[in-house]
């Protein structure tokens, strides 16, 4: 009796299986035989954070006991690399012996690892108490001196008082001493 010819198609079939298995072993003895982590590609790391809160409040005491300022804010996130802290949807209560109290609220903020001012942006609004008036103040960017309680920018401002307005680039007001100086292109209406 003959022996059987194979078939070319169960011939090609084994030449695959065996052309893979040798691939697959050379691939293995690659990976295990002397390759460090660093040999490989890998995509950009993110920033490592320290602290991350959510819905979270900071409160900063005056001297007299009470509540100084009050920052809350959806999340607070600290960047390790700098120590700088990143905030989202923030509001900032300040509470000054003299002109009562003023509210901040900003998309987003920034403080740096010194905490000595907190830099906001997007849909920033400055509002004041109505027995001062209702004064509120709108700009894209305010930084905040956490430590001599001024806000400025150098971008463009709306200062409302009541039915009065005024527009200006630059700012710096003392929320202290409820003080306010426009820098340039100052223009206002005053409606009766």
């Amino acid at each position: 009796m003959r022996p059987a010819v194979k078939s070319p198609d169960a011939l090609k079939q084994r030449l695959i299986a065996a052309a893979a298995s040798v691939a697959a072993f050379a691939l293995l003895y690659g990976l295990l035989s002397g390759r460090d982590a660093s040999d490989f590609e890998s995509g950009p790391a993110e920033e490592a954070r320290g602290y991350y809160l959510t819905d979270a409040t900071l409160t900063e005491m005056g001297q007299d006991g009470r509540p100084r300022v009050i920052v809350h804010a959806r999340s607070i996130e600290q960047q390790l690399s700098d120590q700088s802290v990143q905030l989202a949807d923030v509001q900032l209560d300040y509470t000054a012996q003299q002109t009562g109290q003023w509210k901040v609220t900003a998309e987003r903020g920034r403080m740096p690892p010194d905490h000595s001012a907190m830099l906001l942006a997007g849909d920033v609004r400055v509002t004041g108490t109505e027995e001062r008036g209702s004064a509120v103040i709108t700009t894209d960017e305010l930084e905040y001196d956490t430590r001599a309680n001024f806000v400025q920018t150098a971008q463009p401002v709306t200062v409302r008082f009541g039915s009065h307005e005024l527009r200006g680039r630059g700012m710096r007001a003392d929320l202290n001493a409820g003080t306010l100086q426009l820098e340039s292109s100052v223009n206002g209406r005053f409606t009766p």
